[in-house]
């Protein structure tokens, strides 16, 4: 390690050891109301979903929200089941029919839908529900009632699948949604809205292809490691974004190399106001102290908190590995917390149980 770079990472160590106020820091997973989950992509979309199986057939209920101060928020529902191309998709709350929509318009309305960048939808059929005052008044109806059942006629059309959705929850989600891109009180909020204006919520640029990184930002990827092998098709779909800063600089996490079965390392680039870049490493934790390094996997970029996390999965189902929060300072990416689990065991991963490494503050289990 160079003596440059190892006081860089000692210099991360001090700024949080000396007693600096970090603030309460966020869980190690986005939280879950009853059967609703919320999260955000690293551009800033956020989404609140619930995931409900009626036998072999299971729905994806999403509303998704751009950043941008005018996006409307967006309703998706996704199944596994082959869905006809004739028929009729109905809506019932608490019993009373809310909506009804043929197959057909449901399927000319996906090509108006711009899906927003970083949104992922589970694999199977998918539609996205008319946007704009229609899907504000099934919100609405939706935070109102106890159940949403979700009528789909089969793949032959003859008969019809019933799949009901508890709505526990997912007001406490939506809430949750609006907060964390600061529309609570303004006129866009789904939930409290106010009468403030709009604002942009906190955000990231998605980068869709090598070929829109800057000259110096690419030079410096280019050098490094064998990221600028991986194949372009993969790295669009890799969440790459520019984090815009303060003085016209821009922070890039860029994705390095081909991903493995399950992880994808990525590499973080600083460029100032006046284009040039340098590589950001960043420190971790090991028995014999800090340690830097340049790789950070499986990458997610905090918009609200500037804080970048990474989590390492020792297996597929990620119940094992090794897992890091730092913050953007200004000037580099300082640890905030490090934790870590040893056992492979294939049990429900529960980040919240794993043993810190930094700071050190429970006894490793």
């Amino acid at each position: 390690m160079t003596s440059r770079l190892f006081s860089a990472v000692v210099g991360a160590f001090l700024v949080l050891g000396s007693g600096a106020e970090v603030g309460a820091q966020p869980g190690r997973t986005a939280p879950v109301f009853d059967t609703w989950s919320v999260d955000c992509a690293s551009t800033g979309v956020c989404f609140s979903s619930s995931l409900t199986r009626n036998q072999s057939v299971w729905v994806d209920l999403r509303i998704v929200r751009d950043w941008q101060a005018d996006a409307l928020p967006l309703l998706r529902l996704t199944t596994n089941t082959v869905l006809p191309q004739t028929g009729t998709l109905r809506f019932d709350v608490d019993g009373q029919t809310i909506e009804s929509l043929p197959i057909e318009q449901l399927r000319e309305i996906q090509p108006t839908v711009s899906s927003p960048a970083g949104f992922r939808p589970l694999g199977g059929e998918g539609f996205w529900y008319p946007t704009g005052a229609v899907t504000l008044a099934l919100l609405e109806a939706l935070q109102t009632g106890a159940e949403l059942t979700i009528h789909m006629p089969d793949e032959t059309g003859t008969d019809t699948l019933s799949v009901t959705v508890p709505l526990q929850g997912l007001k406490s989600g939506l809430l949750w949604l609006d907060n964390r891109q600061n529309r609570t009180g303004t006129v866009t909020a789904i939930v409290s809205p106010g009468t403030d204006p709009a604002v942009n919520a906190p955000h990231a640029l998605p980068l869709m292809a090598p070929e829109e990184l800057p000259a110096e930002v690419s030079a410096i990827w280019h050098a490094n490691r064998l990221c600028s092998t991986i194949d372009p098709t993969i790295f669009a779909s890799l969440n790459a974004v520019r984090v815009p800063l303060e003085d016209g600089a821009s922070l890039y996490i860029l994705p390095c190399g081909a991903p493995s079965a399950y992880n994808s390392p990525y590499v973080a680039i600083y460029a100032g106001k006046d284009g040039a870049a340098r590589q950001v490493h960043v420190a971790r934790m090991s028995e014999n102290g800090p340690i830097a390094t340049d790789l950070i996997y499986n990458a997610l970029w905090i918009p609200a908190d500037l804080q970048l996390i990474s989590y390492f999965k020792g297996s597929g189902v990620g119940e094992c590995g090794l897992w890091n929060r730092w913050l953007w300072n200004g000037t580099g990416l300082v640890l905030l917390e490090e934790a870590s689990r040893k056992t492979c065991d294939s049990t429900e991963p529960d980040l919240s149980n794993w043993s810190n490494t930094w700071p050190l503050k429970s006894t490793p289990k």
